[in-house]
């Protein structure tokens, strides 16, 4: 029997990027996967009173898979050739949509290459990179062997949910310890993956990958000069604040918000896996409730959180679910620490006050 690792991983819920035109990327992200246009985020003057970033979410329908885009203060470094740029986000697509897929791209003028078949990252199948505007990179992904729920949502063109992302490492061993400790998510090992590369298998079958680099990626969140690219894991809604408590318990805090703590690139690298502050409003109310950030990172400066799912399935598989919002979850974080009778920290939170984010 495969028993289930207690606070594993199933899904990426959500991938996020940085732009330097945000309507450039809505147009893009609308034109290449076929997702639906929602409104831009920050644009208002009660925004900027709020000092509320230029972001967008666009959702696949049934809600539990989203990618989305902050627009960042700075220029982008340029891009490397398609498919050698990290990070990256993988989309699934069934094989006999393949050809559908390239003559949209085509249409739409984005930079993409040919079908490709590999076995390299873990799993054989078929993968089409391409790019956005800004140079960030992604993969659709058409797999031999299609994981149940992965195209159980599907935008209008077809493109199902967030099928894995690929990331950089000076060492994987660190980073597949850490992942195995803190997101019940063991490497895999398999004759056909390419040297150098660590496949790290969710539940649900989707995948994290790591390839072997000399040099962390220069568009991670970890270095200060970027605005809040993550990557964010589903656990089941009861695991939630219990992984998070793991954690908290195994490695450190920030000293201070990255921007805050003016570190060279050098300094930025050298810190360890961590916890941070998730600047969002959630973020912030998280970390004034209990002293210790939502945001995680791995040994090379990328970014995760936690969401929680609710399975949609009577035999309480996660092939479906809900998504928790983190939001969902302050009420309880403050309750489990002894601060439920603080006014101030409780100001806005549970079902009949919700905090106005």
């Amino acid at each position: 029997m495969n028993t289930e690792p207690r606070g594993a991983v199933h899904w990426i819920d959500h991938f996020v990027v940085g732009t330097n035109n945000m309507s450039a990327w809505v147009d893009w992200a609308v034109n290449s996967t076929g997702i639906a246009r929602q409104p831009i985020i920050g644009l208002t003057t009660a925004a900027r009173k709020r000092n509320i970033k230029i972001t967008s979410f666009l959702w696949w329908e049934g809600g539990s898979c989203r990618i989305g885009a902050f627009l960042q203060p700075e220029f982008y470094p340029p891009a490397k050739e398609l498919g050698k740029d990290l990070p990256r986000c993988g989309f699934y697509i069934r094989p006999e949509d393949i050809d559908k897929h390239l003559r949209r791209l085509d249409r739409h003028k984005v930079l993409h290459t040919d079908a490709i078949r590999t076995a390299a990252d873990g799993d054989e199948g078929t993968v089409i990179y391409f790019a956005d505007p800004d140079g960030n990179q992604y993969e659709f992904w058409a797999p031999v062997q299609m994981p149940e729920g992965a195209m159980d949502i599907a935008t209008e063109e077809s493109v199902g949910r967030i099928s894995h992302a690929v990331f950089g490492a000076r060492d994987l061993q660190k980073n597949a310890a850490f992942f195995a400790k803190y997101c019940g998510i063991e490497a895999e090992q398999d004759s056909k993956t390419a040297e150098g590369t660590l496949v790290l298998r969710l539940r649900a079958g989707g995948r994290l990958i790591y390839k072997r680099v000399d040099q962390v990626d220069e568009r991670c969140s970890g270095h200060g000069t970027w605005w809040d690219m993550h990557t964010a894991l589903t656990v089941r809604q009861e695991e939630f604040l219990p992984s998070y408590r793991k954690m908290w318990d195994g490695i450190p805090e920030e000293k201070a918000y990255k921007a805050d703590l003016n570190l060279t690139i050098a300094e930025q690298e050298a810190l360890p896996a961590r916890t941070g502050l998730h600047r969002s409003p959630v973020g912030i109310r998280w970390k004034e409730i209990c002293s210790r950030g939502d945001e995680f990172y791995d040994w090379d400066c990328h970014s995760f959180h936690f969401i929680g799912g609710k399975p949609l399935s009577a035999n309480d598989s996660m092939a479906r679910y809900e998504a928790i919002e983190q939001e969902d979850y302050l009420l309880e974080l403050a309750q489990s620490i002894g601060k439920a009778d603080q006014p101030d920290l409780m100001k806005g939170l549970g079902k009949d006050n919700p905090f106005n984010l």
